[in-house]
């Protein structure tokens, strides 16, 4: 063997810092995920099966179980894109959603209905559907007398899960 072969790591060392890595992340992510509050898991939207299992471990009390569950969720965060679970988890963490991009367009667009009205209807992705029409006259009448701001939640919440139902047929 030449001695050159032996200078750096070995691919059997390399391959056994790289599973050693993605075990210390997981397990980070999972110690942190145990100790997010609710109302923050709620945002992150996270898959079925994450949640599932992440619901199954958080609700062992505990102290030891708890730590065993939290070993296990490292374990089965494996098997899910943990670049995007730890995205998320920093955009709630910062700005509060787990999007920001989406929450500034449901932003815009609520905006751009209110004020238009008509006009803006026609525009929107997902066209002038049953209840789009009636929350945007609520909201225009709620700002013309000063009223407290609930149309206008109910016309954002509407338009946002319009644009999230849209969002994975985009390419």
């Amino acid at each position: 063997m030449a001695d050159d072969d032996r200078d750096g790591p070995s691919r059997r060392q390399l391959a056994r810092k790289a599973r050693r890595t993605a075990g210390d992340r997981s397990a980070d992510l999972a110690r942190t995920l145990m100790g997010v509050p609710d109302s923050t898991l709620a945002k992150l939207e996270l898959d079925e099966d994450l949640r599932e299992v992440l619901d199954r471990a958080r609700a062992v009390t505990p102290h030891v179980a708890r730590r065993r569950a939290e070993r296990n969720l490292a374990g089965q965060l494996r098997r899910f894109e943990l670049d995007d679970v730890e995205r998320r988890l920093a955009n709630v963490q910062s700005t509060g959603v787990a999007e920001p991009q989406l929450f500034h367009a449901a932003e815009r667009w609520r905006t751009r209905l209110i004020e238009e009205g008509e006009a803006a209807l026609a525009a929107f992705p997902g066209g002038s559907a049953d209840p789009l029409p009636q929350l945007v006259a609520d909201a225009q009448r709620e700002r013309a007398t000063g009223k407290p701001p609930g149309a206008a939640r109910a016309l954002f919440r509407h338009v946002i899960a319009v644009l999230r139902a849209q969002a994975p047929g985009e390419g």
